[in-house]
């Protein structure tokens, strides 16, 4: 199912510019992200990491573009997939409330959302309106997608990640963050150790 672009983005074997990157997103949008992921569950988790070593930010910048199509592909992927993980669906069943979480780089054009409600976790690209989320993360690209990777050393914590919002949040958010990293690696289930605490 992957094809040589995607190969080759992963692989390192040439050197990444913003429009090669826009040029691999077109490619994963037309193989479609659920078949990457039948394919390889770790798919998406891979490609954020990759990501990161190609110089995230730079790439984003390059072609504004990408930013809001690398987000919305991300939270496709998500909502196909988030019934396969146990740990995932476990932590969305668990949220007492409604939960609506804006993510915003401050040096990329990079900005998500997402929303737990009902079990079910559901985001897009772009910002929900500032009266209507609950918690926000903010700090560079990188440190972004280490969070949404669980890669991030000392979690929430990180001095590089800035947060807004009631402190209260914070133990409701970080279950379902965490989940979410492990089922961007690919982990199949909840007792996989991956990534950082808080």
């Amino acid at each position: 199912m992957m094809n040589r672009k995607i190969d080759d983005f992963f692989q390192g074997s040439t050197q990444v510019n913003g429009e090669i990157f826009a040029s691999v997103l077109e490619e994963v949008e037309k193989v479609g992200v659920g078949n990457l992921l039948k394919e390889d569950a770790g798919f998406l988790g891979r490609f954020l990491v990759r990501l990161r070593q190609a110089g995230a930010a730079k790439l984003l910048n390059e072609d504004p573009g990408a930013a809001e199509k690398l987000a919305d592909l991300l939270w496709e992927g998500v909502k196909v997939r988030a019934e396969s993980s146990p740990g995932l669906k476990s932590a969305l069943q668990k949220a007492e409330r409604k939960m609506r979480v804006n993510v915003e780089a401050a040096d990329s054009p990079f900005r998500c959302h997402f929303v737990v409600e009902g079990g079910r976790i559901e985001g897009a690209s772009g910002l929900l309106h500032f009266k209507d989320e609950d918690f926000r993360f903010m700090g560079p690209t990188e440190t972004l997608l280490e969070l949404l990777t669980w890669d991030l050393a000392m979690g929430f914590s990180n001095l590089r990640l800035q947060t807004a919002g009631h402190s209260g949040w914070v133990s409701r958010v970080s279950p379902v963050v965490r989940e979410l990293g492990k089922f961007l690696k690919g982990a199949s289930s909840e007792g996989e150790k991956i990534g950082s605490g808080i």
